[in-house]
């Protein structure tokens, strides 16, 4: 082999062996730019490693070739520091591009500013490579101190700003250094035919390898795959045979007698056993220096990670990744903080004695800033003089003083963070390295996502145990909880409050469903305040909510009980004069005696309790007593003939208004019958010709409230005096809602004077969003106001009137409706008043 050439042969199998470590890693710009570097140099070193071998097609060739691989290092090494910082300005470098290029196409032409070395046959069958540096190699030193230039001039402005990414390139600059002053040495008589420039250009890539390693871009346990030992123990193998073959080819034909067939196979099986053997070797080497860092840490992971997949709960998670951290990185103490709803961090676990620490760091706080900016973990000697960190630290300090706070990492997923990790020195006094970096970005990722699954599974859990609209308990985990209470002998007696809002129907009919959800989550927040932790509180049913209170007396229940009644009714008592309908609720209460046997008992007393406040007139409290009352009736609702009982209320209004105008009193009898008949046309059971009949009579009750001078006027009216008329639907509801017993009225009351097609008052609904009964009544009741005289108006034919309604069919009045009414009519159904 030619003297030195081995240089050489070991720079490219630094180069490659680097190489093929970032195969298998997990690539971002600045891993693929420091590749194509090593690319380049791969150049730069074959080129040189051909020459001497005096491959074909010249040494010449090869020459210029390893001189293009040297010249562009600067080239590919600025676009290596561009994606290390994330740069976007360019600093001229296409300039010096241009510049090296022309230089490397002019030399290879005339060899002007560096000629090929000289070759000095030492005797021995060796050669050596001399080279003789004319003035003229000024020039490319020049331009490739520009290129270097640029790159000097783009880390200094990035760095002012980014000064953790300035520390982490001083390995990079110091590779560069000793790249510079290995082809400066290559002039000086000391190494005189030695390859000083390839030594250099080894140091620079393990220096910038180091800046990579620094700023945890890759593991460096890629360094010890099986891979990389085997083309270790190949190469290296196979330099040892190259060398020494033609001895080791002699000595078995001197003392075996082997043939030449026989001398190849056993060259090439010793070359195997070779390289199997050294591949173990280096391996377990490899093994040897990096167990007690990386490789130990990785294997922690994987424990970690298998531990924890069968975790659902918080703090057995936090207590798994305290352990792994005692166990991989043997930090003096360890602080666990996690997020809160509120999106503070709050310590809430270490391995000493934290419960006496009270310390929060806000959502806000900078630090998180430089977690960003340094990949996800802060080491404090690298931080300190930063004005963010120093004003963090000092903070820390304050609250908890007897921990130097070494280390921070990130619990994170991506730009997200769940908690934070505060790690103070090692136990035997070690700096952390960037291999525990990597350990600790690794581990908190795989902590993430155990942490958020668990609680997605609390979540989850939760969410089957409440009801999602209220987020009280729902029905099947009050009885959970309600069975145990009453199993244990915790408590000597406890009492069950049922608490059923009054006429929810009703007012989801007034207002819309939308409304309705609205006021129960208003009720069950005034439910869950009152009762606090002294007990429980679920929803039962669509309108019935449930509260357990255990170790309370029947005059507490009833205290209870009767607050939240009243603040219920406080609850829309803003609503004004004309509220349509104002909620309550009945509540009935029922004590036990623990242990009970049958909780269900429990609950049915209470339920009739509900039921006799129900019947007592509603928004009251009953407390249930053995033997005051019967059974619950299987169904509650209106009875037949209940409506009876109500006649002489509806015709003493009806007289009232008869007494101020005496139109209004005939028309709600007419539109009355004609609303019935209609209904009983459509389809009507007899229970809602009765509830229709008497809306029908009550539709314009709120016309008591109007001035007489208004109602009677014979001209047109001004837009005032008929929004004044327009408001004696809100008068109507007025009236009615302080008589419960006739609140069911309210529906078709209320809606009468809307439209089929929107543009009616006083709420604007339209089509089915209409109660039928309003729809009904809105068609008895312009049919009624057309045929009858009055004072501003003559009436019309009867004819004429069924028209109009067939007209605005569609549009004022149900299509379905309008052509049973006008059958009806002109069949003789329906007599004409």
């Amino acid at each position: 082999m030619s003297s030195f050439t081995i240089v050489p042969i070991i720079a490219l199998f630094c180069y490659l062996f680097l190489l093929i470590s970032f195969l298998a890693a997990k690539k971002d710009a600045a891993i693929y730019a420091f590749m194509e570097l090593l690319l380049t140099m791969v150049i730069w070193a074959s080129g040189s490693l051909f020459m001497r071998l005096a491959y074909w097609p010249s040494e010449g060739f090869w020459f210029h070739v390893s001189l293009t691989g040297l010249l562009m290092i600067p080239l590919v090494f600025y676009r290596f520091l561009k994606r290390f910082l994330r740069v976007e300005k360019s600093y001229h470098i296409h300039f010096w591009t241009a510049a090296i290029i022309l230089m490397l196409l002019v030399n290879y032409k005339y060899s002007i500013f560096v000629q090929p070395p000289e070759v000095l046959s030492l005797g021995n069958g060796s050669n050596a490579y001399v080279y003789h540096l004319r003035w003229q190699v000024v020039i490319p030193f020049l331009v490739e101190g520009g290129a270097l230039f640029a790159c000097s001039r783009m880390v200094y402005e990035n760095s002012r700003e980014n000064k953790f990414a300035g520390k982490s390139l001083r390995p990079v600059w110091l590779g560069i250094g000793a790249l510079a002053l290995g082809q400066i040495g290559i002039a000086l008589p000391v190494f005189r035919g030695f390859p000083i420039d390839i030594c250099s250009g080894i140091v620079m890539a393990v220096c910038v390898y180091y800046a990579l390693y620094q700023k945890r871009l890759f593991r460096l346990d890629l360094l010890v795959s099986k891979a990389n030992c085997f083309v270790a123990a190949f190469v290296i193998s196979t330099l040892i045979f190259y060398s020494f073959i033609p001895n080791y080819n002699a000595a078995l034909e001197k003392y075996f007698g082997f043939k030449e067939t026989q001398l190849t196979m056993v060259a090439a099986l010793s070359m195997v056993l070779a390289a199997v053997l050294i591949y173990f070797i280096i391996k377990a080497a490899l093994d040897t220096v990096f167990e007690k860092d990386e490789i130990t840490q990785s294997r922690c992971i994987g424990e970690f990670s298998t531990g924890v997949s069968y975790l659902t709960n918080v703090g057995e998670i936090l207590g798994q990744l305290m352990q792994t951290i005692e166990k991989a990185v043997p930090a003096e103490a360890v602080l666990i903080f996690l997020k809160d709803e509120a999106g503070d961090y709050v310590l809430t676990q270490g391995n000493q004695k934290t419960e006496e620490i009270s310390c929060v760091i806000p959502k806000d706080e900078k630090v998180f800033g430089l977690l960003r900016e340094s990949g996800g973990c802060i080491l404090s000697r690298e931080h300190r003089n930063t004005p963010e960190y120093k004003k963090f630290m000092a903070e820390i300090r304050r609250k908890m003083p007897k921990y130097k706070i070494e280390c921070i990492a990130g619990i994170k997923d991506g730009e997200q963070y769940l908690g934070l990790i505060f790690l103070t020195g090692k136990k035997n006094g070690e700096k952390y390295t960037a291999g525990d970096l990597n350990f600790f970005e690794s581990i908190s990722s795989v902590a993430f996502i155990a942490i958020q699954n668990s609680r997605l599974y609390e979540k989850a859990y939760q969410e089957a145990r409440r009801d999602y609209l209220t987020g009280a308990a729902n029905r099947k985990y009050f009885y959970e909880v309600l069975e145990q209470c009453c199993e244990s002998q915790t408590y000597a007696f406890g009492s069950i409050i049922m608490i059923d809002v009054d006429d929810f129907k009703l007012y989801n009919q007034l207002y819309g469903t939308g409304a309705g959800d609205d006021a129960l989550k208003r009720i069950a927040e005034i439910i869950q305040a009152e009762v606090g932790k002294k007990g429980m509180v679920a929803r039962y049913s669509g309108k019935v909510f449930t509260v357990m209170l255990p170790g309370t007396t029947e005059e507490e229940a009833k205290a209870v009980a009767d607050r939240i009644s009243e603040q219920v009714r406080e609850m829309n008592s803003t609503s004004g004069e004309n509220a349509m309908k104002i909620l309550t609720v009945s509540c009935g209460i029922a004590l036990g005696v623990c242990p009970i046997h049958d909780f269900h008992d429990l609950i049915g007393h209470a339920d009739t309790a509900v039921y006799y406040a129900k019947k007592a007139g509603k928004n009251r409290t009953v407390i249930y007593k053995e033997g005051n009352g019967g059974e619950r009736p299987s169904q509650m609702g209106y009875q037949p003939g209940v409506y009876s009982d109500y006649a002489p209320t509806i015709y003493a209004l009806t007289a009232a208004i008869d007494a101020k105008d005496h139109y209004t009193f005939s028309h709600s009898e007419n539109v009355a019958y004609y609303a019935r008949e209609l209904a009983r046309a459509y389809g009507m059971n007899e229970e809602g010709l009765k509830i229709i009949y008497e809306a029908g009579l009550l539709h314009d009750i709120g016309k008591i409230g109007i001035e007489e001078s208004v109602l009677n006027k014979p001209g047109r009216l001004t837009p005032e005096e008929y929004e004044k008329v327009k408001s004696h639907v809100e008068l109507s509801i007025g009236i009615i809602r302080h008589l419960p017993s006739l609140d069911y009225v309210i529906p078709a009351v209320i809606g009468h004077h809307e439209r089929y097609d929107g543009k009616g008052y006083p709420r604007g609904i339209k089509g089915e969003e209409i109660p039928l009964m309003a729809r009904i009544l809105c068609v008895a009741d312009s049919f009624d106001a057309m045929v009858t005289v009055r004072s501003y108006k003559p009436g019309i034919e009867v004819e004429d009137a069924l028209s109009n309604l067939e007209e605005e069919s569609g549009r004022q009045f149900d299509p379905r409706l309008v052509p049973v009414f006008v059958r009806c009519v002109r069949d003789g159904i329906i007599e004409i008043r």
